[in-house]
């Protein structure tokens, strides 16, 4: 039985007749009201605002919005029996970078061809693990105009990343680069730094209030800014003081942006409850240096409820650190779940000489001289035991004291294949369950939570009449078991109707067979 079926059109040789006695406009009506539209009969719903399982119901949706829910809606251009399937909003994230190819930073010519496929893989590999919505937090206007100019690409958003020089993310350009990059025009004048900037810079086009102005201007819904000392080779770096923040802030709020704070220490979070951000978009993965972990869980508790009291959202983002530590899993291209997130071509490369790179950066630092590359792995996963169980335990106050848990996977973060778009996001949602968050609130915070904190909750993250048509059919039930998004039969996006496996990276040129 095919899984769509072609109708005639509804209006009846009669009404034909009867229509073109009225006028030829009129029935030019009748044919636009089912141009573009699916029926979608039997389908169980759960809508991210009422996240429990309805009784079998049909789903009308037309021109890209759903028209009507109910029974006996009558018929469309396309049906589809979902024979009691379960019918939820697309997933969105609010935390991805979506340019670039993850564990890629050279340019080469030959591997160009490689990377154009990687490029057109990336959307279906969100799209195929069920993600319709993204907030790209670092975004670019240009760049999100062209991703979403692509038919098979999740909808994309952008934050602007208001930096300061010399900090992160900036410090890993050249020092005259990063006054050339294309977020330069986010960057505030810092009057700590006041002797760092080229001849002529324009301080009045950089103080927060115009910034802030500017990124309005430009379409971000949302402000990203940073307080990271930096890691690894970039250490000791400038941050922001209190009061260009809080001025960021301060005129964010006054135009209806929300602002995020990359931070993922105890100190960052204190910034964060200093200068009245909306989210941090990392969990507590360090305690402060030099101080004692199980004195400091004492007072993580208190931060906990001062957060709250805050009205701060937290991304916990553990799977970054998984992704770091799988870098080294001499397993890793054999979970089943890769194939169809990484184009093979891409794949292959990742395991030859030159995309072996960071493994073999991080392979290097491993103290005890482990060579075998199970003991290399095993080491790794050791080392990253304290942040693992400082961002659990966190997480698990921020959840007793009941602050708002938003989802997000920093998906490309930095130069770690493991961390690949789509999957990624899958991975994140186990380790939430890991952390004891119950599936009806790993549902809420896929949808309707993200939809709000995008201010799209009238659009996207429910099951509603007006909403927009970016749904999921799944052969299981989320609310019981997290398995369950790996079951997508179906995608609607923007109201077409797409099979998973057409999103496959299994099924793209030179994918794995």
């Amino acid at each position: 039985m095919p899984l769509f079926s072609l109708r005639p059109n509804p209006c009846p040789n009669k009404q034909f007749r009867q229509l073109l006695g009225v006028g030829f406009g009129a029935l030019m009506a009748c044919a636009a009201a089912q141009a573009d539209s699916l029926l979608i009969r039997n389908a169980r719903i759960i809508s991210g605002d009422h996240p429990q399982v309805q009784a079998p119901q049909d789903v009308l949706i037309n021109q890209g919005r759903i028209q009507a829910i109910g029974r006996q809606l009558g018929s469309a251009d396309r049906e589809l029996d979902a024979h009691g399937q379960y019918l939820i909003p697309g997933l969105i994230d609010t935390h991805v970078h979506l340019d670039g190819v993850p564990g890629y930073a050279g340019s080469h010519p030959e591997d160009e061809p490689m990377l154009r496929e990687a490029r057109v893989q990336i959307p279906r590999s969100y799209a195929y693990f069920g993600f319709t919505t993204v907030l790209d937090l670092t975004g670019d206007a240009g760049f999100i105009a062209k991703w979403n100019a692509q038919a098979l690409a999740p909808k994309a958003y952008f934050c602007a990343p208001v930096t300061i020089p010399n900090g992160y993310p900036l410090a890993w350009l050249d020092k005259n680069a990063q006054f050339q990059a294309a977020a330069s025009r986010y960057m505030l004048f810092d009057p700590a730094q006041a002797d760092v900037y080229p001849d002529g810079f324009p301080r009045q086009a950089h103080t927060p209030a115009a910034v802030v102005v500017q990124a309005r201007r430009d379409g971000a819904r949302c402000i990203k800014v940073f307080h990271e000392t930096g890691f690894g080779r970039q250490r000791n770096l400038p941050t922001p003081s209190l009061a260009l923040i809080r001025a960021v802030v301060a005129q964010a709020h006054q135009l209806g942006l929300p602002v995020y704070l990359h931070g993922n220490s105890q100190a960052s979070y204190e910034f964060a409850l200093q200068a009245g951000v909306d989210t941090l978009v990392h969990g507590m993965w360090h305690e402060n240096k030099g101080g004692n972990q199980s004195a400091a869980q004492g007072g993580w508790a208190r931060m906990a409820r001062e957060i709250l009291k805050a009205g701060i959202a937290v991304q916990p983002t553990v799977q970054v650190l998984y992704g770091e530590q799988e870098e080294l899993n001499p397993d890793f291209f054999n979970d089943p779940k890769v194939v169809h997130a990484i184009p093979q071509s891409l794949a292959r490369w990742y395991q030859g000489a030159a995309g072996q790179w960071m493994r073999k950066v991080l392979a290097e630092g491993i103290e005890g001289g482990a060579k075998n590359p199970a003991e290399q792995y095993e080491t790794m996963k050791a080392a990253y035991q304290r942040p693992l169980g400082t961002v659990r335990q966190m997480t698990r106050q921020l959840l007793q004291a009941g602050v708002p848990l938003r989802f997000g996977s920093d998906t490309l973060s930095g130069p770690f294949y493991t961390q690949f778009p789509g999957v990624n996001g899958r991975w994140e949602m186990d380790r939430w369950l890991e952390m004891g968050i119950s599936l009806p609130r790993l549902f809420t915070a896929l949808t309707i939570e993200n939809a709000r904190a995008l201010g799209l909750e009238r659009t996207i993250g429910s099951v509603q009449v007006g909403a927009q048509a970016d749904l999921l059919l799944l052969e299981q039930n989320p609310l019981q078991s997290v398995a369950a998004y790996d079951t997508i039969v179906l995608l609607i996006l923007n109201g077409k109707a797409v099979d998973r496996q057409e999103l496959s990276a299994r099924g793209s040129k030179g994918a794995a067979q």
